[in-house]
């Protein structure tokens, strides 16, 4: 049957056993967990220190994004009225010399018919000294054609000096 000695030299060879291994097994494998349960904490609280550097960064970064796009739209904007004011300054200018070659050909246009007139009248006058001489010719003595000449010598004049003003 069973043996009271065995049962008990069995009971203090498992506390024994049960010291033995608290003090050599769990104890190291406790001690072993808890540096690496702290290193774990530390990583996570590391991972959780470089995420709020991350949303910083981030944060900055999407400021800076913000503050260059707002940059840009302002540089466009500059840009933009720069062109519109260069455009308004060509298109000046080129009304000016519109203005100008149309005032040098009105000049021209003038010249050219006072040229005209004023040909156009000595060849009236040159035409009219023909026929005077002619009739002058034929009629050397007549006074009544030399009144004409005269008169038409002077209605010439006359006319030529109403249309030069």
């Amino acid at each position: 049957m069973l043996r009271l000695d065995g049962i008990v030299f069995t009971l203090i060879n498992l506390l024994v056993l049960y010291v033995a291994l608290r003090h050599f097994l769990i104890g190291p494998i406790r001690s072993v967990l808890e540096q690496r349960k702290e290193q774990i904490d530390g990583q996570f609280a590391s991972a959780a220190g470089k995420e709020e550097e991350a949303l910083q960064l981030k944060d900055k970064y999407e400021k800076m994004l913000t503050d260059a796009k707002a940059e840009s739209q302002k540089i466009l904007d500059n840009a933009k009225v720069r062109a519109h004011k260069e455009y308004e300054n060509r298109v000046m200018e080129a009304e000016k010399q519109a203005d100008h070659i149309m005032e040098k050909a009105r000049r021209d246009v003038e010249a050219e018919k006072e040229k005209t007139m004023s040909g156009m009248h000595k060849q009236v006058a040159q035409v009219a000294m023909a026929a005077a001489e002619k009739i002058l010719a034929e009629n050397a003595g007549s006074a009544s054609n030399r009144s004409i000449y005269d008169s038409y010598i002077a209605g010439a004049g006359e006319s030529y000096e109403s249309d030069g003003n």
